[in-house]
């Protein structure tokens, strides 16, 4: 079986633009297509522990994207949440040579940071769900880049409620819950209903199959960011 995964493992690998002759074809591709929003992607690093620090000490911006070049761009350099059921980590090379584990990847829109406490997040919350590694790892990669993409090119309705994405490495460290975590953020809503309608979108776009057909996609949790704390 196919699953929208861009690892060489479980996918096609790197996303490139197709081989074509014609000129006016390729010179209409590489033309900039503006995305809803102004994104920017974080990281939240492993933090030393002897020492003391909060959450926010751990959160780093990397770099923005506004359109779906840019985004390519990007997404073709980031491990695929595959690799972390390889017994593998998420990592960053410091200015001095040393490497740092990444727990966590988000992107948020521009303007928002990725913690509870920010007004647009804290009037709203998150859908949660934990992705355990007998899904196997292109199922896993296909639920992150459909909910991904969805997210960023607004086919997850009402797009304008959510504020971002965050995917959390549960599989390692100290608080190991042998799972991926994928949070999808949003905030205040005007009624339940319109609650519903996201959480049935989102749970759609995360489960379609390249073929057309619905995975079987966890049913998620809702966590309130008015009660709730990392």
């Amino acid at each position: 079986m196919s699953f929208l995964s861009f690892s060489k493992v479980h996918g096609k690998g790197d996303f490139n633009l197709p081989e074509d002759d014609d000129d006016d074809v390729m010179e209409a591709l590489c033309e900039p297509m503006k995305l809803k929003f102004k994104w920017v992607l974080w990281e939240q690093v492993v933090q030393d522990q002897g020492k003391a620090g909060n959450y926010n000490d751990a959160m780093r911006k990397v770099t923005h994207f506004s359109t779906v070049q840019e985004f390519w761009a990007i997404w073709n350099g980031i491990p695929q949440p595959s690799e972390l059921i390889e017994s593998k980590r998420l990592v960053r090379e410091q200015p001095n040579g040393l490497y740092v584990a990444i727990d966590a990847l988000m992107i948020f829109r521009d303007g928002i940071s990725p913690e509870w406490e920010d007004p647009q997040n804290n009037s709203g919350g998150h859908f949660q769900v934990q992705l355990k590694p007998n899904i196997g790892g292109g199922q896993i990669d296909e639920f992150w880049n459909n909910i991904v993409m969805g997210m960023i090119g607004g086919t997850i309705q009402p797009s304008e409620l959510i504020t971002g994405i965050r995917l959390v490495d549960k599989l390692s460290g100290n608080k190991s819950a042998n799972a991926i975590r994928i949070e999808l953020w949003f905030t205040k809503y005007p009624s339940e209903n319109v609650l519903t309608t996201l959480r049935k979108n989102f749970e759609r776009i995360a489960a379609t199959r390249l073929d057309g057909g619905l995975a079987m996609f966890p049913k998620p949790d809702v966590k309130p960011h008015n009660v709730y704390k990392h």
